[in-house]
């Protein structure tokens, strides 16, 4: 996987999956996906309900239409009745997220039972954090950043973005390395539109390729954060196009040598694009 360029979304909206009469709401917000949440969105006596409804909806959807699902952790009961109806129902999402991912076997383990490579894991601890790379490595779709969880679990403050830093960068490195993108946690304050677009402008300077977002109002803010300027789309569609040119040999933009980095950031501006 290293070196390539996967589908990169700009805005992820999450939408509780015992709601179903929000599944068709959410993807009219033109967010780029859904993440049907059986996880932290759904109480422990609704879980199996929320899984047969995301099921069902997920059966009859549009083609056009792009959603994942996030699962329960594969560590939980839950996690294993979502994989086993998943198996039985046939539903293929357009990813499947697997939460408190804690090391890259957490990912096979999934990959191997859905047999499916389209996964997207989230980073919520410490342990997790220490694995990066090879939770990276393993998610084709990406890796979401769980900061509410992994604050919680150091008794940081989730409002200091600086609190966060340290994560943001080692999940930014390791996404980078694997050439998957990497997604920021949620804005929790859904009135603070100024916060939500300084907070994002700063993780997309650590290298995040998107967000997500837990209230369709976010969804144009973030979306905007994240979408290349025209300059920026006509410089990288010029650079790729002098690849073209160069027919396998060095490459040569407005006099000066491309490298491999730069061709890789261009091909990622053109995917958010």
């Amino acid at each position: 996987m290293e070196n390539e360029v996967t589908a990169i979304f700009r805005s992820l909206l999450f939408v509780p999956g015992a709601r179903p009469d929000r599944f068709d709401k959410a993807v009219a917000t033109g967010a780029d996906t859904i993440i049907i949440d059986l996880e932290d969105a759904v109480l422990p006596e609704q879980k199996s309900t929320a899984r047969e409804a995301a099921l069902e909806w997920l059966a009859n959807a549009p083609s056009s239409t792009r959603a994942g699902l996030r699962i329960n952790s594969p560590r939980t009961a839950d996690g294993c009745a979502d994989i086993a109806e998943l198996v039985v129902s046939g539903v293929t999402p357009d990813f499947i997220m697997v939460p408190k991912a804690e090391t890259g076997t957490d990912i096979e383990i999934v990959s191997e039972a859905l047999g499916s490579k389209k996964l997207m894991a989230v980073i919520e601890s410490g342990r997790g954090l220490s694995h990066a790379m090879d939770i990276a490595t393993k998610s084709t779709m990406g890796v979401l950043f769980g900061g509410a969880d992994f604050s919680a679990s150091l008794g940081a403050d989730l409002s200091d973005p600086s609190a966060m830093n340290y994560a943001r960068g080692v999940i930014a490195s390791a996404c980078g390395s694997a050439g998957v993108p990497a997604y920021d946690v949620p804005f929790l304050d859904v009135a603070d539109e100024d916060g939500l677009r300084d907070t994002t402008s700063r993780v997309k300077a650590f290298g995040f390729s998107g967000r997500a977002c837990i209230h369709p109002k976010q969804v144009e803010v973030v979306k905007t954060v994240f979408t290349p300027t025209e300059q920026e789309v006509a410089e990288a569609e010029a650079i790729i196009e002098a690849l073209k040119a160069s027919q396998g040999g060095a490459v040569l933009h407005r006099g000066k040598l491309v490298d491999r980095p730069i061709i890789l950031a261009a091909q990622r501006v053109l995917a958010s694009a």
